[in-house]
């Protein structure tokens, strides 16, 4: 009787919704690893039994639409993203923490209103600055804009506001550099900040497409999403060589969030060890 009761009708819905909620994150990657495994026009019926086309469409994708190039060059664009990224970002966020003054909230201010400008109001006048620097049709288009983000400096300065003010003070008591505090003091100390920083621009510029698709005019250097883009437009698609890709495409994301999610949690908490 008593696991009975245990099963009131609420605890039954709320499984039954959970389930829902599971079925409908889950079906789009196993429709998507089925349709690796299959002919285009198989994968177009919806078909989802595993087929046995999946050497043939692993061919198409490395061979035919070049996927290691694609893969190298999105991964290249998203770790030089991440490294400098982080190094700009962190910097900002804690020199506005950390090193008050008149104007530094005013100008924290500013910043933070300019994520209400949408990007596509952007994309005339920086398509312009980067045509005037020569550096269309170039990784260094993708990457330099997208190196400073006021959400990641908003997000690091608050965790900064947790870090000690005094263990800083007891620093530069001792002599310490302000460059060595910030890196060998306070760095070690918020790495679990540091990581969903790098997990957040990491995903945002691997999926980036619509300022690569405008800055990226030669086929070489082209990234992921607009590769796979190219191929849903070809006059013949082959939607079995396009799954390949996608899963593969999909495979950085899940590792690196699988590898780092503790850290990641602990970031948004806001965590300082």
């Amino acid at each position: 009787m008593s696991m009975v009761r245990n099963w009131s009708a609420g605890r039954v819905l709320a499984l039954v919704v959970l389930l829902a909620a599971t079925v409908i994150s889950v079906f789009p990657f196993v429709w998507m690893v089925v349709g690796s495994t299959l002919n285009p026009n198989d994968v177009l019926r919806g078909n989802l039994m595993p087929g046995a086309e999946f050497a043939s469409n692993w061919a198409k994708a490395t061979k035919s639409y070049n996927l290691p190039l694609f893969f190298w060059n999105s991964l290249k664009i998203a770790i030089l993203t991440v490294v400098f990224g982080l190094l700009v970002n962190g910097f900002a966020a804690y020199g506005f923490e950390k090193y008050p003054s008149k104007a530094r909230d005013r100008v924290f201010n500013v910043l933070l209103l300019t994520l209400i400008i949408p990007q596509i109001a952007l994309v005339i006048p920086m398509f312009r600055m980067f045509a005037f620097m020569r550096l269309l049709d170039s990784h260094a288009a993708i990457v330099l804009p997208s190196i400073m983000s006021v959400f990641i400096i908003f997000f690091m300065r608050q965790n900064f506001k947790m870090f000690p003010t005094e263990i800083i003070e007891a620093a530069r008591a001792d002599g310490a550099g302000e460059l060595a505090i910030f890196l060998r003091i306070v760095t070690p100390s918020m790495q679990a900040t540091y990581v969903s920083s790098a997990i957040y621009i990491f995903i945002n510029q691997w999926n980036s497409y619509l300022w690569p698709l405008i800055t990226i005019l030669s086929d070489a250097k082209k990234t992921m999403p607009i590769a796979i883009s190219s191929m849903m437009n070809a006059y013949t698609i082959e939607y079995g060589a396009i799954m390949v890709i996608v899963c593969i495409s999909v495979l950085p994301v899940l590792i690196l969030f699988l590898a780092l999610q503790r850290q990641f949690v602990a970031g948004l908490l806001g965590s300082v060890k």
